[in-house]
């Protein structure tokens, strides 16, 4: 028997405020100009960058941009660029060169902030405030003591000049690193919401996935304080081993963003940085383009062009994404199935490179180009795994204390990613990426992930725990129960450890526990896993 997800036909028409995707680039920082080539290149709509405050402010309320490198705006503009300029500098004039924490400071920030819209404005129509002040690189002085309050403050006179002089401009807050829900509440307890049009983050994500419950949970933030804003991520992509594998990470990431409602996403960078290495799209010298330059132009000509991404498959381990109405692309990529396709013209990779039509869903995305589309997904089975479904029923989390007692995991959330975990136990966690019990003085505490058997029938298990290479971790104790009774125990340190192919005949109700416990030693513990059940049913 085969079950089946289909893709229909007459899906609903994508919003009227379609994602864009756009580019950071650092002209401030002393790129050439001709780099601004690359973005025509690219068919980028908009890049991110910003201008030096000390440069453009010498002498106090006295403001120069015929500096050299305030050139590039005037220049992005005059190509019909639309910029997103970011203000997060200091100036040695006030505040003794902290990032501005008294009224003066502020106040002179916001009167810089009007002076560039004098000059820019209307092609210069958005602006965003802070970047990662969550973060330790990029906040100085007392503003360090109390950011959240600090922050407010600040946004709210930039808001109260900027809006009395450019009411049209909009206002991008806040630049944060990674969904950090903990320090979003802060800034929201701090009345933040009100004096911005947007919100904006960052993220440099290990796998794309996962992406919408995170964001749903800050807009379910913003709106217990009153206030539903657009989100931006003004800066996302991942530190690359290899380059070739940022193609596939690009396409997931823009379906996953757009699905998830955000109103538009900006790559790092347009040049690959040597601190940073296989982030680019283009290597600086020579120039000469990387393999996301190829998907990213992919995007712009032949995805985005339809609108809005929009998710159609029936669960999370069918990654389907379509485009346009009726549906001309599709972005698709998942747990291994048959895939079935109706009305394709071509086949593509994320690089947009021509393939042989494709009849098996797996983890690479694939693109498909055709007229009025419609794609099948078949198994005979139901997917239970730890890369599509974290967080997702039939998964529950728990932590087993050393008495045996046990109890529910819950959000943890802090300045950065939020995770499960509990309160009393750090650093007890389970997220997406990594599991880790915990140790002191009063035992070892377990951390579980739970499978609940909804069908009776049989389940085919396969699971592994391990070590990415450059991880610091003493390693971890797995144990797997079934019922309570454990069926096997390993360790994790420098091997990885796996737990099957393996059958077990389930009953509703039945339970399989995946227990993390520490290691020997001192130290992280975190490991990363992998688990996949094949169970009786469908999605």
């Amino acid at each position: 028997m085969g079950i089946s997800t289909t893709a229909p036909v007459a899906a609903e028409q994508a919003e009227e405020d379609d994602f864009f995707l756009g580019v950071q680039t650092h002209f401030a920082q002393g790129w050439r100009l001709e780099f601004l080539d690359l973005l025509t290149q690219l068919g980028a709509p908009s890049l991110r960058d910003e201008l030096s405050w000390p440069r453009v402010e010498r002498a106090r309320a006295q403001y120069d941009l015929s500096h050299d490198r305030a050139r590039y705006l005037e220049k992005a503009i005059e190509r019909g660029l639309d910029p997103l300029l970011l203000f997060t500098d200091t100036n040695p004039r006030y505040d003794g060169g902290d990032t501005p924490y008294t009224p003066e400071a502020q106040a002179a920030l916001a009167r810089y902030i009007s002076a560039v819209l004098d000059a820019y404005a209307p092609g210069l129509r958005r602006i965003e405030i802070g970047n990662e002040f969550n973060s330790d690189d990029f906040v100085s002085g007392p503003f360090m003591q109390d950011r959240a309050r600090h922050f407010a403050e600040m946004l709210r006179v930039v808001h109260d000049t900027v809006k009395a002089e450019h009411p049209e401009t909009e206002i991008l807050c806040t630049g944060t690193h990674s969904i950090a829900i903990g320090f979003f509440r802060e800034l929201f307890e701090h009345g933040v919401l009100a004096s911005c049009d947007a919100i904006s983050l960052h993220l440099y994500r290990d796998q794309p996935e996962g992406l919408g419950p995170e964001i749903d949970r800050l807009r379910a933030l913003m709106e217990e304080f009153g206030g539903l804003l657009p989100i931006y991520v003004t800066e996302f992509g991942q530190w690359f081993d290899d380059p070739e594998d940022a193609p596939d990470f690009m396409l997931k990431t823009v379906a996953q963003m757009g699905e998830a409602g955000i109103s538009g996403a900006w790559w790092y960078a347009l040049l690959d940085q040597p601190w940073w290495p296989n982030m680019g799209l283009y290597r600086a010298d020579p120039t000469e383009p990387m393999p996301a330059a190829a998907s990213f132009r992919l995007l712009q000509d032949k995805l985005l062009p339809y609108g809005r991404p929009r998710h159609i498959g029936a669960s999370g381990a069918d990654q389907i994404y379509a485009f346009g109405e009726p549906v001309r692309a599709v972005i698709a990529w998942g747990a291994p199935a048959q895939l079935t396709v109706e009305g394709a013209e071509r086949f593509l990779d994320a690089r947009g490179v021509a393939i042989a039509p494709v009849s098996e869903l797996d983890h690479a995305a694939v693109v498909i180009l055709g007229d009025d589309l419609s794609v099948s997904v078949t198994r005979d089975h139901r997917v239970v795994d730890t890369r599509y479904g974290y967080g997702l029923a039939p998964w529950s989390y728990h932590v087993i204390r050393p008495d045996g007692r046990e109890s529910d995991l819950q959000h943890i959330d802090w300045e950065w990613a939020s995770f499960l975990g509990d309160p009393w136990l750090r650093p007890l966690l389970v997220s997406q990426d990594w599991i880790s019990g915990a140790r002191f003085d009063t035992g070892t505490y377990k951390a579980v992930e739970r499978f609940t058997a909804t069908e009776a029938g049989v389940h085919d298990i396969y699971a592994q725990w391990f070590l990415p290479e450059d991880a610091v971790s003493a390693g971890a104790v797995i144990s797997i129960l079934h019922n309570g009774a454990e069926i096997l125990r390993g360790t994790v340190g420098s091997d990885h450890f796996a737990f099957g192919p393996m059958t077990l005949h389930l009953a509703p109700g039945d339970q399989l526990d995946f227990a993390v416990a520490p290691g020997q030693g001192d130290g992280d513990h975190a490991v990363r896993r992998e688990i996949t059940i094949r169970a009786p049913g469908s999605d």
